[in-house]
C-alpha cells in the first residue's frame, strides 16, 4: 500500500483530475465493479482511468486467500484481473 501511495504522489495523483472528455452523465450511472487486488500493476491503471472519467466504481478485492477470489473463479471459470462488470450494460470483461 505504501508503494502505491508513493507512486501516486510522485505521479501527481493520477486519476485525481477529471478528464475533459469525461461524459457529464457518467456520475449518474450505477457503479461498475472492478475485480482485482491493490498491489496488481494491471489493476492500478484501470482504477486511475475510471477515476479520471468520473465513472463510479467499487473495488471488489480478490487477493490470494480471499472469498471473493473463489467467487470470481466460480463466476468466470478462471482468475484474471482486472475484471470489470458493468451493471448498466451487462458487459463483463477482462482487461
Amino acid at each position: 500500500v505504501y508503494t502505491s501511495t508513493l507512486v501516486a504522489v510522485l505521479l501527481e495523483m493520477p486519476g485525481a483530475r477529471k478528464k475533459l472528455n469525461a461524459r457529464p452523465d457518467n456520475e449518474s450511472m450505477e457503479p461498475l465493479e472492478l475485480w482485482g487486488y491493490e498491489c496488481s500493476p494491471f489493476v492500478r491503471p484501470v482504477r486511475e482511468k475510471l477515476s479520471e472519467l468520473c465513472l463510479p466504481h467499487r473495488m471488489v478485492s480478490c487477493s490470494r486467500g480471499s472469498a471473493n477470489r473463489n467467487k470470481m473463479i466460480e463466476k468466470t471459470g478462471r482468475f484474471q484481473v482486472p475484471f470489470l462488470v458493468d451493471p448498466n450494460t451487462g458487459i463483463e470483461m477482462y482487461e
